[in-house]
């Protein structure tokens, strides 16, 4: 059975899913941004647009594969339901694409895999958010891989790994602003040398948006922009068909 609710109550659950008793998030009505133009109708966004603005700024992109999350008290025993002082903590297998010349797609990638246009990134992320503010602390480790063996399967030939922490930002939607949450202060680290990068990054939670030209077309899952569009996200945006939770990175 499949429980729906709205993603205003369900923020409180945190960053990287949302999913803890979940196979669907709704919005009701379409969410609105503080501060932010909502007087454009579907038809007049041009999201294809959008999104490729989106991916154009972005050096990194990674979808939530899976998701392992607990909820703990203020003493980090296992509970079952939130509780006053009580936290988070999640651990997610994540896969996407590092922008070729990026920290993660350095151009040397060419002497081992000359016809690559991108890496493939997956990573192992763990958080532990505040159920109060929704902020918190991610940290993980990651793996560059580029095609092996089989060029017709997805990379998997090794050829960087290394380390990433940051500060972790759910407050949008800990206060029913937006599905969105926040990377601050990241650094990632690379094994075997010197190298270090801070960079920033945004997740956005996949939602269902109600009343809207998208709903009666039936499209089922959506992201939400900085300025409030809902973008579909697009088949290759899932894990077994379901959507997942996408991760922007910047250096």
């Amino acid at each position: 059975m499949t429980t729906t609710v709205s993603w205003r109550n369900a923020g409180t659950w945190g960053l990287l899913g949302l999913m803890f008793l979940l196979f669907a998030l709704v919005v009701e009505p379409a969410p609105a941004l503080a501060g932010k133009d909502r007087t454009k109708t579907e038809s007049q966004w041009d999201l294809s647009q959008y999104w490729a603005d989106t991916n154009a700024l972005a050096d990194v992109v990674l979808y939530e594969v899976t998701e392992d999350m607990y909820l703990r008290d203020a003493d980090g025993n296992f509970v079952t339901s939130p509780v006053p002082g009580g936290r988070r903590t999640a651990v997610a297998q994540l896969s996407g694409w590092a922008k070729l010349g990026s920290p993660l797609c350095p151009s040397w990638v060419l002497l081992v895999a000359p016809t690559a246009t991108k890496c493939a990134v997956n990573a192992t992320g763990a958080d532990d958010l505040s159920l109060a503010t929704g902020k918190g602390t991610l940290s993980g480790a990651f793996s560059v891989v580029v095609q092996g063996d089989n060029l017709v399967d997805a990379g998997e030939f090794v050829i960087m790994t290394g380390t990433f922490f940051g500060e972790a930002d759910l407050s949008p939607a800990f206060a029913g602003v937006a599905p969105l949450g926040y990377i601050k202060n990241g650094v990632v680290t690379i094994d075997g040398s010197d190298l270090k990068f801070s960079f920033s990054g945004t997740f956005r939670m996949p939602v269902k948006v109600k009343g809207t030209l998208s709903d009666i077309l039936q499209l089922d899952a959506y992201y939400i922009s900085d300025s409030g569009l809902t973008v579909w996200v697009k088949a290759n945006e899932r894990a077994l068909g379901v959507p997942t939770v996408r991760i922007e990175i910047k250096f």
